[in-house]
């Protein structure tokens, strides 16, 4: 009898260990790369993008990096997101409004190691493409673009982990 309740607190006390360490986001940012010949030469870290209406020349993305603090591995992790502009006449100079989000789509993560950090990468590019395209013929513009990132709730998790950036646009 003894002996199983010293299991059973073991138990408990490994699973209390698990459930404490989830993890977290380390970080969210815009990056914009410059496309020369179809492919992007480069990509920087960006706040502000400067190309106005009706077409971006630069690709956009997110990069974010996941971090693991626990002891143990976290396997098939699911990453949703979304973008969400916030729109302006073209033409005239009045204070934005935002709008729904325009694009929610996931990704996968399939392996973060104890103790590790995993770098991800968002690729904003199609979805953006099309909206501003659609944008542009109706007269609008985003004066700023946000995404919003989510950890999928799983069994065990204490909390929601969330985290967002907002790039500008300037004319």
């Amino acid at each position: 009898m003894r002996v199983r309740s010293v299991l059973l607190a073991a138990a408990f006390a490994a699973a209390a260990g698990r459930a404490s360490a989830q993890l977290v986001f380390d970080g969210v940012r815009w990056q914009a790369g410059r496309v020369e010949n179809g492919r992007v030469a480069a990509w920087q870290e960006v706040k502000v993008v400067t190309q106005a209406p009706p077409k971006l020349t630069d690709r956009l993305r997110a990069h974010l990096f996941l971090k693991n603090p626990g002891t143990h591995p976290e396997e098939g992790v699911l990453i949703r997101f979304s973008m969400t502009a916030r729109l302006v006449p073209s033409d005239a100079a009045v204070a934005g409004a935002w709008a729904i989000p325009f694009a929610v789509d996931e990704k996968r993560v399939p392996y973060v190691a104890p103790g590790k950090t995993v770098e991800v990468v968002l690729d904003a590019s199609p979805a953006l493409d099309l909206y501003l395209r659609r944008l542009a013929r109706a007269g609008w513009w985003p004066d700023r673009l946000k995404m919003q990132v989510m950890l999928e709730p799983h069994p065990g998790a204490a909390s929601i982990k969330t985290a967002e950036d907002v790039v500008e646009f300037s004319k």
